[in-house]
């Protein structure tokens, strides 16, 4: 009796294990990681007039794709000390490394799923310029939504926001506007009604 019962627990705990072992094989799977860029697969709803959005996922894209609709989404700064003129939001070499990463998330993605991109560029002094956006596919439509624009972080901001991200994920389409930014329209791109940091774009052409 004893003998049976203790191959029964340890047969139990082999499940256990391997079961977990699985969900963390599938956690890290739909992480990809180059430097200080990060893409996640993560379930994030979005809604549009009311109703969650199902996504058209999984998708297949080109990194050139990718790669163009990255370099022509421009931004202007708001508030007293703004810069002038009209800024790009990710520089040469973040989108270089954020590509192939972005291709593959989509490509795995299932229909509950957005794709979470995090990139740290342009460092000043002891600090580094934050973006955090979320992209997913609607019938033929590319939708980014952006949480942060060109965020000046330093270390200890970053290490806290990690900590942070443990307990809560940020949802950028739950947000509508900035106060420190708002984007600039490129040609081919549309602004998510009552959104100011939802762009639309279309993949049909």
């Amino acid at each position: 009796m004893r003998n049976q019962k203790l191959r029964r627990v340890i047969f139990f705990a082999g499940v256990i294990c391997i079961t977990f072992s699985c969900q963390l094989r599938y956690v890290h799977a739909n992480t990809y990681r180059y430097g200080m860029i990060t893409v996640k697969n993560e379930e994030l709803p979005a809604k549009r007039n009311g109703r969650r959005v199902q996504f058209n996922h999984p998708y297949k894209l080109t990194e050139n794709v990718i790669a163009d609709v990255l370099s022509s989404i421009y931004y202007k700064e708001k508030g007293l000390f703004k810069r002038k003129g009209v800024l790009r939001v990710f520089q040469d070499k973040e989108i270089k490394h954020s590509v192939p990463l972005i291709v593959q998330a989509f490509s795995v993605a299932t229909p509950t799923q957005v794709i979470s991109v995090s990139s740290y560029s342009e460092r000043v002094v002891l600090t580094d310029k934050y973006n955090y956006c979320i992209l997913f596919i609607t019938d033929h439509d590319l939708n980014i939504a952006f949480g942060h624009v060109h965020k000046f972080q330093t270390y200890n901001d970053i290490m806290s926001d990690k900590k942070k991200y443990l307990v809560t994920r940020e949802n950028p389409a739950h947000k509508r506007r900035s106060s420190f930014w708002e984007l600039v329209l490129s040609p081919g791109q549309r602004l998510e009604p009552g959104h100011e940091n939802w762009i639309v774009i279309g993949l049909s052409n």
